[in-house]
């Protein structure tokens, strides 16, 4: 069943790092993105190559028409999560994937749902579209530098039977 799904930056990127951007489109139909978005996945990082997120199927461009501050969307947050949040916001989205605790937060304190990169694997391995997640988990802790605590790593080993 398709939901309406935005996307921050990090779940993309780490998806994509792991080969696996295609579960995006495969657990929820399309995923927006929004343009500033889009722009930071053009950016080069320590760790990820740009990215074209335009070339991949399942994903759509879009810009929010309001400004973030105008639906209480907090200023401190990076361009990425503020749009994500306000689009999501305007779409009355399903589904925010972000990684970031304060932009969580703030999206949650706002009403919507949120979901980070882990929280994908773990759907997608429910439901046999991946084997297995530590593999992937270890290869974002390496790769990406992703910052996931030894309890964390065992409490999703758990979750996924691992």
């Amino acid at each position: 069943m398709a939901v309406l799904v935005v996307s921050d930056a990090s779940p993309i990127r780490a998806l994509h790092h792991l080969g696996l951007l295609h579960l995006c489109p495969d657990l929820y139909g399309s995923v927006i993105v929004p343009e500033a978005v889009l722009q930071e996945l053009r950016r080069p990082t320590a760790t990820c190559r740009p990215l074209e997120i335009g070339e991949h199927p399942g994903f759509e461009v879009r810009a929010p028409l309001s400004r973030p501050a105008d639906l209480g969307v907090p200023p401190d947050l990076d361009a990425g999560e503020s749009e994500a949040i306000t689009l999501a916001i305007e779409l009355e989205a399903d589904l925010v994937l972000m990684d970031e605790r304060k932009g969580t937060e703030a999206a949650r304190h706002l009403g919507l749902a949120t979901i980070g990169v882990l929280g994908v694997l773990l759907e997608a391995k429910r439901i046999g579209r991946i084997d297995r997640i530590l593999p992937c988990v270890d290869s974002l802790v390496a790769g990406l530098r992703f910052f996931i605590s030894p309890a964390l790593r065992q409490r999703l080993a758990e979750l996924a039977g691992e």
